[in-house]
């Protein structure tokens, strides 16, 4: 849903802006490393959504009277991290079943995805896991969200950060993934388009990857297609053999050296 009707609960100003609280909302409040939606309850402006004691807050820039009102989510923004959430669900779960390991930080920034693993995970191999990745997201494989009840929990194999007892949502991309979380997914893994790992680190004994997905990977590349472009104008090359060129250009001026 990106519009609904709702109706006013409460609204108090605050140094930062008049907090709202609605009867029912289609806003996600920010949580489990994804940042919150955006957009509009009536005419005011909703900078910022979180979730206090249970209930969902509404940052606004004005003040809402009580009563109904029209909710509007920033839907480019949701997709974009709907494409990054569920992106990084394919590649963890591929991560995590093939080495056995546990994913121990997670970051949707407005920039990537920040991803640390507890295991160390080489170039070559996650050159691997993104080919596989793309592969599954290409086969469109429909995401399955389910609630299952404490008997289906316990022959029920997922990813987790913790221990839950009650309220569990499994989000599942068959064959990938199967975890625990509350954040917002495509339908279908065709959906997410394209991930890319645009680098690797070892970080305490573990690996740190950052991740593009979707509409974010497309504009990367293209911005680094048009700079190997430009490069290769001014080199006289074929945007392919940038590097050949590069390093003959440099043994070429070693010698002259």
């Amino acid at each position: 849903m990106t519009e609904a009707e709702a109706s006013v609960i409460s609204c108090e100003k605050t140094a930062k802006g008049w907090e709202t609280v609605l009867d029912r909302t289609v806003f996600y409040p920010e949580g489990g490393g994804q940042p919150a939606d955006r957009g509009y309850i009536g005419e005011a402006f909703v900078s910022d959504v979180h979730e206090r004691d249970g209930i969902v807050v509404h940052l606004c820039d004005r003040e809402v009277k009580a009563g109904p009102v029209r909710l509007s989510i920033d839907f480019e923004r949701r997709f974009d991290h709907m494409q990054q959430h569920s992106g990084e669900h394919i590649v963890s779960g591929m991560i995590c079943d093939r080495f056995s390991c546990s994913n121990v930080g997670f970051h949707l920034g407005a920039e990537n995805v920040v991803i640390d693993y507890d295991a160390v995970i080489s170039r070559e191999e996650l050159s691997e896991i993104e080919e596989n990745a793309n592969r599954y997201i290409w086969e469109d494989h429909e995401c399955i969200i389910t609630y299952p009840d404490s008997e289906a929990q316990k022959t029920l194999s997922y990813r987790s950060k913790k221990e839950i007892t009650e309220d569990l949502r499994i989000v599942s991309f068959p064959g990938a993934d199967t975890c625990a979380c509350c954040g917002t997914h495509v339908r279908r893994s065709g959906e997410v388009g394209l991930v890319k790992f645009i680098s690797r680190e070892g970080v305490r004994g573990g690996t740190r990857i950052i991740l593009l997905c979707g509409k974010r990977a497309y504009d990367h590349m293209s911005g680094e297609m048009e700079q190997n472009g430009l490069i290769a104008r001014e080199m006289s090359a074929s945007p392919m053999d940038t590097y050949a060129v590069f390093e003959k250009l440099r043994s070429e001026l070693s010698e002259a050296r």
